[in-house]
């Protein structure tokens, strides 16, 4: 084998490195949560496209001891990791069912707010 082979065997995307130092038992349990949560994001994605709640998927990763957060932790890294970013990503559309505001017309003043009172106006 040369160099390059080996090179490409040792070398793995940079996420799945990090996620096996971080499972290390010397990480926080919070990287480690976060680490099984994106090792999983993919078909986490897939199953919320498909139609599932996020608390069956939760439920079958817990069940399945893939994952050992809390439902409100998977609740939020869902949010923050998946929906927002996927919204973040979707060009903004002008709202289409919004009713078009009526003219203003120039020849009409409005209200103005005056702070000091007239004296036909004063209540004594």
């Amino acid at each position: 084998m040369n160099n390059n082979s080996l090179n490409r065997i040792y070398m793995h995307n940079l996420s799945y490195r990090i996620s096996l130092r971080v499972k290390d038992s010397r990480s926080s349990r919070n990287a480690r949560n976060l680490a099984a949560f994106l090792a999983q994001r993919v078909e986490i994605r897939n199953a919320l496209e498909d139609g599932w709640t996020i608390y069956q998927i939760w439920e079958t990763l817990h069940a399945e001891q893939k994952i050992t957060t809390s439902y409100n932790t998977f609740c939020n890294q869902v949010n923050r990791l998946i929906i927002k970013r996927e919204e973040a990503a979707l060009p903004k559309k002008k709202s289409t069912n919004q009713l078009p505001s009526p003219p203003r017309h120039a020849d009409t003043t409005g209200f103005t707010f005056s702070s000091t009172p007239l004296k036909d106006e004063e209540i004594l």
